[in-house]
């Protein structure tokens, strides 16, 4: 059962009422009984002095048949009292004088008895089965000693009687309150606590279903009215970000649109250039050239693929991200890349790619990471990369020894199966006069008797459509042609490892 604020309010302030009201009223009725008890007392010791006062000399005090009508008088008169025993003290000891039932004194002991003949007033409150009453003892004073005493039996039953029936409409009339004040509470309650509770409810549930210009009506000077002023100020400025946030979005959408418009054009381009590689294909005089150039598409176009195949899934409906961004320049510079090598087809010649510089292989390395490395994702292939620091330089063309390390890279990942691992480490070994390159797989390996014929033209292990058989063979030519070496340890069981090793380029002069 869910109980609402304003309930809550209200059941916690009746409870204190409810504890408050009858603890004040329980110790109220508590201290109301002890004085009426002390006033009651008070009057009986009066009264028993009053009565001790009538006696006026030892002649009144020896007759018993006088204090006995003026006893009678005295019950008859002060329905209060009960029993009244006159006492006289004389040197023989103690007797009684007169009594109103002279079979049955009040029960006074003899040290009540010699604190009376002290001149001491005696009392005490008796609580008897359904009876209360004090019990007082007043002594005589004649000539200036005390003669003898008025012991007297005064009944709080009438006392009693009102103070129950005394306490009975207290206890009406406080839980009565309670209700009324409850009910004044709840209003009250109602009008402060929750009328504003519902105000901002319902502000917050126009909210949720849109309406985006809510605002809650609420201009006291309390804290409801503060913290009306601070909503509606935090919900304007919601809606001046989310004015601004949409603004944004529409930006970078029409942003998106755009760059889409630009992979379309480009893919239309690679689709010129496919075209004109065919027909250059046809027109080339070498079908090893023809082949070679075949191939060199091909890897880009593949890499060209993963990018736009990531670029399709990770591009966001309303914000295009950083990555989305960068993969669009790899889609850029690897169809360069690909007119570069259909202009080289349509030369029909080699042509030299100009002079020789000196080449950071590691940041070659790092370049073509980032090519490969969204198709290695996507073929679940785990690459492990290990780079020593500050690698001296090698001379050569940086375009060829790139192609050298994608060619690895893309065998080494078609040779791997899902869940494999590839790796690829550069080094310096030795007196670091020439630097390595090591590219290892954890495929199926490569039989003993094909390791010697992997470097011929058109020699492939993949499966039939996979590949050229061109890529080593390049792969090999561009190593010579830089002065260095190539050469591959396969387990037919734990991959193949492809070893290139270059010169280091001489000092600048």
């Amino acid at each position: 059962m869910r109980i609402g604020v304003r309930q809550k309010l209200v059941l916690v302030s009746l409870v204190v009422l409810v504890g408050v009201s009858f603890g004040f009223t329980a110790l109220n009725l508590t201290l109301s009984r002890g004085w009426i008890e002390e006033d009651l007392k008070e009057r009986a010791i009066t009264f028993a002095r009053e009565v001790a006062a009538t006696i006026g000399d030892r002649r009144e005090l020896e007759s018993s048949e006088l204090l006995e009508g003026q006893i009678h008088e005295i019950l008859t008169i002060r329905r209060s009292v009960t029993q009244i025993d006159v006492l006289a003290f004389g040197a023989d000891g103690t007797r009684v004088a007169a009594a109103s039932q002279p079979d049955r004194r009040l029960p006074f002991t003899r040290k009540d008895v010699e604190q009376a003949r002290q001149g001491q007033v005696i009392s005490r409150l008796v609580e008897g089965e359904g009876d209360r009453y004090w019990e007082v003892m007043a002594p005589i004073t004649l000539g200036g000693a005390v003669a003898g005493a008025v012991a007297a039996k005064f009944s709080l039953e009438r006392a009693d009687h009102l103070g129950a029936r005394t306490r009975r409409w207290t206890l009406l009339l406080t839980a009565a309150s309670v209700v009324v004040m409850g009910l004044l509470m709840s209003l009250a309650v109602r009008h402060v606590v929750d009328r504003p509770i519902r105000t901002f409810l319902e502000a917050i549930s126009a909210l949720r279903g849109g309406a985006a210009d809510t605002r809650v009506p609420l201009d006291t000077t309390d804290e409801f009215g503060t913290l009306a002023r601070q909503f509606n100020e935090m919900i304007a400025r919601i809606g001046q970000f989310s004015e601004e946030l949409q603004s944004r979005v529409k930006e970078a959408t029409a942003e998106v649109d755009q760059r889409y418009q630009e992979v379309q054009r480009l893919n239309r381009l690679l689709f010129e250039m496919q075209r004109r590689l065919g027909h250059a294909e046809r027109l080339a005089v070498s079908g090893r050239i023809m082949a070679e150039v075949a191939h060199e598409v091909g890897t880009p176009l593949h890499s060209v693929a993963g990018h736009l195949e990531l670029l399709r899934q990770e591009l966001p409906s309303d914000l295009l991200t950083l990555d989305a961004r960068r993969r669009l320049a790899v889609i850029e510079t690897q169809l360069a890349r690909v007119a570069e090598i259909i202009t080289q087809l349509l030369d029909l010649t080699r042509r030299s790619p100009g002079e020789p510089t000196r080449v950071d292989l590691g940041r070659l390395v790092r370049e073509t990471i980032e090519l490969v490395g969204p198709s290695m994702a996507a073929a679940d292939v785990t690459l492990h990369v290990t780079m020593e620091p500050d690698l001296p330089p090698v001379r050569g063309y940086a375009t060829q020894l790139e192609q050298v390390i994608l060619n690895l890279l893309t065998n080494a990942m078609d040779a791997t199966p899902h869940g494999g691992r590839v790796e690829i480490a550069t080094s310096a070994p030795g007196d670091r006069d020439h630097v390595a390159m090591e590219v290892r797989d954890t495929g199926r390996g490569i039989p003993a008797a094909l390791r010697t014929r992997i470097f011929e033209p058109f020699f492939s292990t993949k499966e039939a459509g996979r590949g050229t058989g061109l890529g080593l063979f390049i792969s090999a030519q561009i190593v010579r042609e830089h002065g260095g070496t190539i050469d591959v340890a396969s387990d037919e069981e734990g991959g193949s490892v492809f070893r290139v090793v270059f010169p280091i380029a001489e000092p600048a002069t």
